[in-house]
């Protein structure tokens, strides 16, 4: 048998509850919230932290802008970036090789969030055309790819260097986790070397 004290008690506890209830609401969302789209500012565990991801292939990457598209284009043509490296004279002995042509290649370092969607990429494009004897035409393009709060805070560093038949391009970044600051600071890097008679391979880490 509930007393007319216990009816009082239960409605008081309902109105209490009644007038906390934006309280839980924003502490429920401000919960949702780091954990789906601030993972790294969660308590820190292999499960919440960003997975590193690395990916490579022939062609232009996915999701290029416009300008990297049109450089490539203008590069496979023939149209320049010849002078990108240190060296540009045949090396004395080259052999001559069967491919002649013009190829691009890209390769990229990022992490994902642990649910598997995209926090970040770091790309890197390399392009270039061999007459046989060298590599005549040859260019670096790189840019960065953002999302759910992760700002890129620029390259912090790059080599470009090779002889005719062989080049290498390497290129590092900044990335940044930014809400009301930023933390979480992640530095990829990525590595592509090419050679006159077509092959390639590609590294990534940071």
């Amino acid at each position: 048998m509930v007393t007319k004290g216990g009816f009082a008690a239960c409605d008081t506890l309902r109105r209490r509850l009644r007038a906390r209830r934006p309280t839980l609401v924003v502490v429920l969302a401000t919960a949702v919230l780091l954990l789906v789209v601030a993972p790294a500012s969660a308590a820190r565990s292999p499960e919440r932290d960003p997975v590193p991801v690395a990916d490579s292939g022939e062609g232009i990457a996915p999701g290029a802008p416009a300008w990297v598209r049109q450089h490539v284009a203008d590069v496979l043509a023939g149209k320049g970036g010849g002078g990108s490296t240190t060296a540009s004279r045949r090396l004395a002995g080259a052999q001559r090789t069967s491919w002649v042509g013009c190829k691009t290649v890209w390769a990229y370092r990022g992490y994902n969030h642990w649910l598997g969607y995209t926090l970040f990429r770091y790309y890197q494009q390399v392009s270039w055309c061999s007459n046989g004897f060298g590599i005549y035409s040859y260019v670096r393009d790189r840019w960065p790819e953002t999302h759910v709060g992760w700002r890129f805070n620029g390259h912090i560093g790059s080599s470009l260097s090779g002889g005719s038949t062989a080049k290498s391009a390497w290129t590092q970044g900044s990335f940044a986790f930014c809400v009301g600051g930023c933390f979480d600071h992640k530095y990829p890097w990525v590595l592509i070397d090419v050679n006159v008679n077509g092959g390639w391979n590609a590294y990534a880490g940071g």
